[in-house]
């Protein structure tokens, strides 16, 4: 076989290839695992400086329970990144299996087009241009001979041009196919890297957290103090709504009927999952029996907190040990108290309407909000209260 001049069997395939070509962006890297890092890393000091306090006598005991919380809530964060970044490397393996299928379907169609296109140039080099000429102006034929063979050379340039067109596009989806699989390959490497730094960032907060627990738990005064600074805690608080009691002016009268009407049908401040109850529980982690005056719910930092029922927010501050706190009255001593929250968005003396958004919780970056109940001072059990879900 010859030859075409000044054109390789190949010269065709490359040039449709050439210059398409595009380099592809590299995986960002997780921000959210580097500001936990970060919050780690403040734990992590603010636990090595409590416990050489209260070592040297230094220190409050009820610190080492603030710095738990925030542990744990740092734990489970890194746990769902964790998670996460598993289900993400799960789809990408899926759509990476898919793209090689689709790209070897492409490459066998554009395979068979190119012969095509191989074979019909042989035939046009062999037939030439003089010879096509001659066949189409051959003198023994008449007009309406010439006139059919013109059709005919017609139908065979256009099928040509539509063969060499459909070469094109399928090079085209070729790159593109071979691009989208580069990117996946980039993006799995991103995800896998990030996992297993996720993955030892966990780790070292587990190992933190079994750190701090053996110190507490291995010395009998230790225990006792963190134990001692839950039920201060909780005074603190009692010592709050008594005060409240005592010296509002102006209760609030919107809601005559107060909340007793509404009983079993309030709105939940947050949609997560109870993640501990009203009432006598043993501390999953120190061990021992603790005593709960209200539901610790589930909630993701910045998710909305809604008023429970209609009220007036009569106190919006931090207190230690409930981070910031909102307690809303809704007549008849009957309190709702939102606690662990990031921000505000009503101030004291502001109404608030049933289920309308009243903060933003993850205070500290916390995973929680803590929610009470009471009334005339005394804490209710919330599932009483609370719409059943």
């Amino acid at each position: 076989m010859k030859q075409l001049p000044g054109m390789s069997g190949r010269f065709l395939f490359w040039l449709l290839l050439a210059c398409l070509a595009a380099p592809m962006p590299v995986v960002a890297a997780d921000d959210e695992l580097d500001a936990s890092r970060q919050r780690l890393d403040k734990i992590e000091q603010q636990i090595r400086e409590t416990l050489k306090g209260l070592r040297s006598k230094q220190s409050e005991s009820g610190a080492l329970a603030e710095e738990l919380g925030r542990l744990d809530a740092e734990t489970r964060r890194l746990e769902r990144l964790a998670a996460k970044s598993s289900q993400q490397l799960s789809e990408i393996s899926a759509r990476l299996e898919e793209q090689r299928q689709a790209l070897h379907e492409l490459e066998k169609q554009r395979a068979q087009t190119e012969q095509q296109i191989r074979r019909r140039l042989v035939v046009l080099y062999k037939s030439g241009e003089v010879g096509l000429i001659k066949a189409l102006l051959s003198e023994a034929e008449t007009p309406r001979d010439i006139a059919e063979k013109y059709a005919f050379l017609s139908r065979m340039v256009r099928h040509d041009r539509e063969l060499l067109d459909l070469y094109r596009q399928q090079s085209l989806d070729h790159q593109a196919a071979v691009s989208e699989l580069e990117a996946l390959h980039d993006k799995q490497a991103a995800v896998v890297k990030r996992r297993r730094d996720e993955q030892a960032t966990l780790q070292r907060a587990r190992k933190s957290k079994k750190v701090l627990l053996a110190d507490v738990t291995q010395s009998t005064e230790l225990l006792a103090g963190v134990l001692q600074d839950l039920r201060a805690k909780a005074a603190r608080l009692n010592e709050l709504v008594k005060k409240l009691e005592t010296e509002q002016t102006q209760p609030y009268t919107g809601n005559l009927g107060g909340l007793v009407p509404q009983k079993g049908r309030l709105a939940w401040p947050v949609p997560g999952k109870l993640r501990v109850g009203f009432g006598t529980s043993r501390h999953g982690d120190l061990g021992t029996l603790i005593e709960s005056q209200g539901f610790d719910i589930e909630a993701e930092v910045g998710t909305p907190v809604h008023a429970a029922a209609p009220g007036k927010v009569i106190f919006a501050n931090s207190l230690r040990g409930y981070g910031k706190l909102m307690i809303v009255d809704h007549g008849s001593k009957i309190y709702t108290l939102y606690a662990h929250v990031a921000r505000f968005t009503k101030q004291v003396g502001d109404s608030a309407a049933a289920e309308e958004v009243i903060a933003y919780s993850g205070y500290e970056g916390r995973d929680a909000v803590y929610f009470e109940i009471r009334q005339g001072g005394k804490p209710l059990d919330p599932a009483d209260w609370l719409k059943p879900r």
